[in-house]
């Protein structure tokens, strides 16, 4: 059942798709996936199938290269097969067919990659500008006051009490 949930992210169709009757699916699947050593096991295979940080950003830095123009055709179709057999379909966005009936293959926008790459390089930075004014007559009274303020502390400090 742990199987077929990560193929569908929901429990009560996961156990029906095994075998449990559509009535109790939804209580059966409520037990069956609280066990703990399930959970662990359904963990496991997310871990297993999740990306890296560094599988994210080598496929962003492949579509940033656009690594699909080698199977590209000078007749304007792409090498789809080689392609796929080469273990390059993540570079593939989309295929759709034209009212012609040709193969369009859409692949991931280069520029956009190339942004992500960059802002994880801290390449672009947001600026705001702040229109401070601060007048010399200001500061010099705000320093002012604060002397005094330390002024008083210390000599509030180093003031011995008084015999009785």
């Amino acid at each position: 059942m742990a199987e077929e949930y990560l193929r569908c992210w929901n429990q009560t169709k996961a156990a029906i798709a095994v075998g449990y009757p559509s009535g109790r699916a939804r209580k059966s699947a409520s037990r069956v996936f609280a066990r703990p050593e399930v959970q662990a096991y359904i963990a496991e295979r997310i871990a297993e199938r999740a990306m890296t940080a560094d599988e994210v950003l080598a496929r962003l830095a492949e579509q940033a290269r656009a690594e699909y123009a080698p199977y590209l055709l000078s007749s304007g179709t792409v090498d789809l097969e080689r392609m796929l057999a080469d273990g390059r379909g993540h570079l593939i966005k989309g295929i759709k067919w034209d009212r012609g009936g040709n193969r369009i293959v859409e692949f991931h926008d280069a520029q956009a990659a190339l942004v992500h790459l960059g802002r994880h390089h801290k390449l672009f930075t947001d600026r705001t500008e702040e229109d401070v004014h601060v007048t010399l007559e200001g500061a010099r009274e705000e320093l002012e006051r604060r002397i005094d303020q330390f002024m008083a502390r210390r000599d509030a400090a180093s003031v011995p009490a008084e015999p009785e």
